[in-house]
């Protein structure tokens, strides 16, 4: 029976070194049946070497490891890192990469390609159903407060919602079910339209906060709204509360750990922000084994500060 591991303690004893690691990640991923991860390669037995961490296909006879094709396909830290650095981040709101820097001794600018390279890991769900029975929709905007800004830096905003230095994240939230958000270019109706298409399923009952957007919804799904323009925000079981409070969650993960993230990299940290969020009831084991099935997924840092 594989001990579990609940602490970070239970990790770091459970994992002693490399051969540890390699060994429970290639459990995880094959399940006992391997597949040579090659794209062009459909073999399905390998040869062990003698380290227990290099395998070679019998059919294409190139090496690979439990690594090959995945998020830390080429990476020169130590898998025990790793595991510690996915133990930090989901133990908490968050880690910044200056502190994960610390406390597994690599440097900043490492710590913040693994945390990104986790965080898109962490955004390639294998389920991807739609949503159904009662779905809460709402709209955030993620940025720094008006008030808080020096007098030449703060930016005039035009009429509705437009909100030009900010970042706008559309959810989608099925109660007691699973969290769906993106970093949206707007919240104009025809965008909100095609990505409630994309994830809700029609015929759906959605709960929404009487924004005039959500006004193309209508023909396909049972729309509901308690207008918050006139202070209603609960009305019998119509209330998008369970997102609201979703949200703030999110802004507190931003300005207390992160304080600032741009544009370009938002949709990386609602993935982990996500994730944390509907595997919120498990243990870290449960979510570290989650994680794994969905590795497979490639960053190169040259693509993460390609403009």
């Amino acid at each position: 029976m594989i001990p579990k591991f609940n602490t970070i303690l239970q990790l770091i004893d459970r994992f002693p070194n490399e051969k540890a690691c390699h060994q429970y990640l290639a459990g995880q991923r094959w399940n006992g049946y391997m597949e040579c991860p090659y794209d062009d390669c459909d073999g399905d037995e390998a040869y062990v070497f003698k380290d227990g961490v290099r395998y070679k296909c019998k059919c294409c006879r190139r090496v690979y490891t439990a690594k090959t094709a995945t998020v830390f396909e080429s990476s020169k830290i130590d898998l025990q890192k790793w595991f510690v650095a996915i133990f930090l981040l989901m133990h908490k709101k968050g880690i910044s990469s200056v502190q994960l820097s610390k406390d597994i001794g690599v440097t900043q600018k490492t710590a913040w390609f693994m945390l990104q390279r986790l965080r898109t890991a962490l955004g390639n769900d294998k389920e991807d159903a739609q949503l159904q029975g009662v779905v809460e929709i709402d709209e955030t905007f993620v940025g720094g407060k008006q008030k808080n800004r020096h007098k030449n830096k703060r930016v005039k905003y035009a009429p509705g919602r437009g909100w030009p230095d900010k970042t706008p994240v559309f959810g989608m939230l099925q109660r007691d079910g699973k969290l769906k958000a993106f970093v949206v270019p707007n919240v104009l109706m025809l965008t909100l339209t095609k990505m409630a298409y994309r994830h809700i399923k029609g015929g759906t009952d959605i709960m929404g906060d009487g924004f005039n957007g959500y006004r193309g919804l209508e023909p396909v799904y049972n729309m509901q709204n308690v207008d918050h323009g006139h202070g209603l925000y609960v009305n019998g079981d119509c209330h998008v509360n369970t997102l609201e409070g979703a949200w703030s969650q999110l802004k507190r993960s931003v300005i207390g750990i992160y304080h600032h993230v741009t544009r370009k990299h938002m949709q990386k940290y609602v993935n982990e922000f996500v994730f944390r969020y509907n595997c919120r009831n498990l243990g870290v084991q449960e979510q570290m084994n989650i994680f794994i099935k969905n590795m497979d997924c490639r960053l190169k840092y040259k693509d993460l500060i390609a403009a």
